[in-house]
């Protein structure tokens, strides 16, 4: 099978190549016990995979490791990456905007303030012209961060919102 190409210049393929490999290392750092350790050195190994496709110009096949991380994290929430974290290996590639989590919905203004100061940060991150080309690992490891803290906070609303007293 021919690998798909696209006409991104060389740098938008460095940029992406050393996207993947900073995610698979933020992966492998993230602290985890059992199942969820085991999913993020998955995740970190489809990551890897891609790097390595991206590095041969070889973009569908970078693509379908890509998803295939990204079904790792879809069946491993706890890893607290976001479902579509492909899309931040892509951007050099494609120019599309990255990821932004929909608003919560929580009973309590105090989530729903914290809700819109995480999504606040991650769109400043997003905006951020110099800090996927400039200071790549410092900014993907900023937006990584930001979004676990969004879904952990996905969580807790989950559960407030689950409480009887909440139902209604």
């Amino acid at each position: 099978m021919s690998s798909a190409t696209t006409t991104a210049a060389p740098a938008a393929y460095a940029q992406a190549v050393q996207q993947a490999r900073t995610i698979a290392e933020i992966a492998r750092d993230r602290y985890a016990d059992g199942v969820i350790r085991s999913a993020l050195l998955t995740i970190a190994a489809h990551l890897d995979m891609a790097a390595v496709h991206l590095a041969d110009d070889a973009l569908m096949e970078a693509t379908e490791a890509l998803i295939s991380a990204e079904q790792v994290i879809v069946e491993h929430p706890m890893t607290r990456f976001p479902a579509l974290l492909g899309e931040y290996v892509l951007a050099p590639l494609e120019g599309r905007p990255f990821p932004m989590p929909h608003p919560l919905r929580t009973s309590r203004p105090e989530d729903a303030m914290r809700d819109t100061d995480v999504r606040n940060r991650l769109a400043q991150l997003h905006a951020d012209p110099t800090g996927p080309t400039e200071r790549p690992e410092q900014w993907l490891r900023a937006v990584l961060n930001t979004w676990q803290k969004h879904l952990r906070l996905v969580d807790s609303v989950r559960a407030m919102n689950a409480r009887p007293c909440n139902q209604g």
